[in-house]
């Protein structure tokens, strides 16, 4: 580990930032529970960010070639920003060499993993990537992947903090709970509600049927181990899409469910009935939001459409618990649509030092590679 002090513009002014270099997975656990506290007190608290996923995705999810390095800011004891990076390639250049770094990303699982920052301290990611030019004796590029307008990253490019390149990514969905289950319920299309009621009495005419909401009584291998069996019995166990069809997935979500369930964030949705599971969530719910990662349901159970009727009990039970205000759909697909929900615009984004020549030819590489796609 290596550590070096490094000056803040927006420092308080009891004292200088300290800037922590991490490369090594017990340097990077000591971290861990001040990394926590930071989550929790920012605005964009999403599982993604979080020690324990990031540390997963770093044990099991680099290709061969890459290595990771995480950067921590500190006010005196107190973590106030986290980077956690991944190492591509540099180019070399006549002055200082181009340095690539990417953020964790992952088409399957992991998207929008940003700079962690206090609210108001957006601007540390200038600070991280001066930082990065001097440690690494370079010019840094990182890229931040599907980004929402919300994130530390984004504010800091629209407030001018840092240079960077821009480009839309696709959107998320998400629902803003109300207080009263019945307000929205009355809110989903005539159609969908009758759906819902029709199949809800097929699902009553199969044995044992049971909700499992927020399921707690069983190990995080068991409770992942059931999921990743409904989740393989339709489609995605047919395309090889699975959790359980890649050794290296499976182990990421085995390493992150357990760590996240330390801290009381995993959320276990289940639908038994016929002796099995017939839908499952593997969600984590973290300041007032629940995310779900990951759906899976029986397709031979159609006839009534387990993953739905899942669904609408989590809506209702979220409700009922009065601990979330909103459910993160974590992309868009064709059966949101029926769930009310709210589209929420991505961004992808290239960072870079603000130096004028190099940032010209960056902005300008990027606009001509922008027009011909």
């Amino acid at each position: 580990m290596k550590a070096r002090l490094q000056p803040d513009e927006s420092a308080s002014p009891s004292g200088s930032l300290r800037i922590v270099e991490v490369d090594t997975f017990p340097e990077l656990g000591k971290h861990a529970d001040a990394w926590a506290e930071l989550l929790l007190q920012s605005t964009t608290a999403s599982p993604m960010l979080s020690y324990p996923w990031i540390s997963a995705f770093f044990e099991h999810r680099l290709i061969p070639g890459e290595r990771w390095l995480c950067l921590f800011a500190y006010e005196g004891d107190r973590l106030v920003g986290v980077l956690p990076l991944i190492t591509v390639r540099s180019y070399k250049l006549p002055l200082r060499p181009v340095l690539l770094f990417k953020m964790p990303h992952d088409l399957l699982h992991t998207a929008s993993v940003d700079c962690l920052t206090l609210r108001g301290r957006e601007n540390l990611l200038g600070t991280f990537i001066k930082h990065l030019q001097v440690s690494r004796k370079g010019w840094p590029l990182i890229r931040f992947r599907s980004l929402p307008d919300s994130s530390p990253s984004m504010i800091c490019f629209k407030q001018k903090e840092c240079s960077a390149v821009c480009r839309p990514a696709g959107a998320e969905n998400f629902i803003r709970l109300p207080v009263d289950y019945n307000a929205y319920h009355e809110g989903l299309s005539h159609g969908f509600r009758r759906q819902l009621k029709r199949r809800g009495r097929k699902l009553e005419e199969l044995p044992d049927v049971r909700f499992l909401l927020r399921e707690t009584s069983r190990t995080v291998a068991e409770n992942l181990a059931h999921f990743m069996e409904v989740e393989s019995s339709g489609w995605k166990g047919e395309r090889n899409s699975a959790i359980q069809d890649d050794r290296e997935n499976a182990a990421l979500f085995l390493a992150a469910a357990e760590r996240l369930e330390r801290h009381g964030w995993m959320e276990w949705n289940f639908l038994e009935a016929d002796g099995k599971t017939i839908a499952a969530h593997f969600a984590m719910r973290i300041n007032r939001t629940l995310y779900v990662i990951k759906i899976g349901y029986r397709d031979d159970y159609s006839f009534c459409t387990p993953g739905n009727l899942l669904f609408a009990k989590v809506i209702e039970n979220s409700i009922a618990q009065g601990d979330v205000d909103e459910i993160n759909c974590m992309a868009v697909c064709d059966w949101h649509k029926e769930w009310n929900v709210q589209g929420r615009s991505l961004y992808d984004l290239v960072v870079f030092p603000r130096i004028p020549v190099f940032s010209a030819l960056i902005c300008s590489a990027a606009r001509m590679l922008k027009a011909h796609k």
